[in-house]
C-alpha cells in the first residue's frame, strides 16, 4: 500500500495531503482530495534518491466545485503528462485496474485499513535539514447504518464512513497500541480492503475501495471517504477510458 501513496508537500516544507498513484492502461494519475488540489501550484512530491522532489504535472479533472464544506465527493483526479511519470516510477508502483475494487459491498468488519502521512507525524530533525515523515497506518470498520450516514449528509452509494479509535492505534515502531496522531495530512488516502481468505492463501493484496477525504471537527471518532466507483467514473467520463462502469453509482 504504501508503495503506491505518496505524501504532499508544501515548501514550507509541510505535509499537506497524501495521494495515491494508479495505472489504468497507457494512463497515469494521481489521486487525492480535492480541497488538497486547491493548493496544487504549492504542492510536490518527494522521490526517494538524493532528497529529490518533483511538481506533478499534467491535466486535473474532478466534480463541479462547490462550496468545499459541502462537497461530498471532495475527489481531484491528475492525469499525469509523460515528463513527470518515468521520474515517479523510479521511487512509486501505480495501482492497475484490477486493484481497484468498484462495486465493492462494505463489511462491517476491520478488513480495512487507511494509510497516510499526517501533518503531525513530519518534522525537520533536530540540527540537521533532514526532513521526515512517517506514514501512519490504521485498522478500521465501515459503518452500515444509514442513520450514520444520513446523521452527517452523505450518501452511502457515494461515500465510505468508517472508524477512528484514536485511543486504540497500533504503533508499527513500538509494536504496541496507544494514542493515534491528528489525522490532518492524510487526505487524500487510500481505504484498502484485505479479504480474510487471503489469509489462507498466503497472498495477500489489499483492493482500493476509496479515497479518504474528511475527518470531521465534530465527530472525531469517523473519518469518511469516496468511492473509488467515482475515481473511475470520472476517467471514464473525461477521457473515454474503456472501463467496468459501476452498477453503484454513475458520473453523469
Amino acid at each position: 500500500m504504501k508503495s503506491y501513496t505518496c505524501m504532499l508537500l508544501t515548501n514550507t516544507p509541510k505535509v499537506h495531503g497524501t495521494g495515491v498513484f494508479i495505472q489504468i492502461q497507457n494512463h497515469y494519475f494521481l489521486i487525492s482530495a480535492a480541497h488538497v488540489f486547491d493548493n496544487y501550484e504549492e504542492l510536490f512530491i518527494p522521490l526517494s534518491q538524493n532528497y529529490e522532489i518533483i511538481k506533478a504535472g499534467g491535466e486535473i479533472f474532478h466534480i463541479n466545485k462547490v462550496i468545499r464544506e459541502k462537497d461530498g465527493v471532495d475527489i481531484t483526479v491528475m492525469k499525469l503528462d509523460d515528463q513527470c511519470v518515468p521520474h515517479l516510477l523510479r521511487t512509486y508502483n501505480f495501482l492497475q485496474a484490477d486493484d481497484l475494487a468498484i462495486n465493492h459491498i462494505f463489511q462491517s468488519e476491520e478488513y480495512y485499513t487507511f494509510l497516510g502521512y499526517p501533518t503531525t507525524k513530519s518534522k525537520i530533525l533536530y540540527k540537521s535539514d533532514i526532513f521526515d515523515s512517517t506514514s501512519f497506518f490504521h485498522f478500521t470498520t465501515p459503518k452500515s447504518k444509514d442513520d450514520d450516514y444520513s446523521k452527517i449528509n452523505r450518501n452511502p452509494a457515494v461515500n465510505v464512513i468508517t472508524s477512528y479509535n484514536r485511543k486504540l492505534s497500533f504503533n508499527h515502531k513500538k509494536m504496541m497500541f496507544g494514542t493515534g496522531p491528528d489525522l490532518h495530512g492524510i487526505s487524500g488516502c487510500g481505504l484498502w480492503f484485505t479479504d480474510p481468505l487471503d489469509i489462507f492463501t498466503g497472498i495477500v493484496k489489499p483492493k482500493l475501495t476509496a479515497i479518504m477525504t474528511d475527518w470531521p471537527i465534530k465527530n472525531r471518532g469517523i473519518i469518511i471517504g469516496t468511492r473509488i466507483d467515482i475515481i473511475t467514473g470520472i476517467i471514464r467520463k473525461y477521457l473515454n477510458v474503456d472501463f467496468p462502469e459501476s452498477r453503484i453509482v454513475r458520473i453523469n
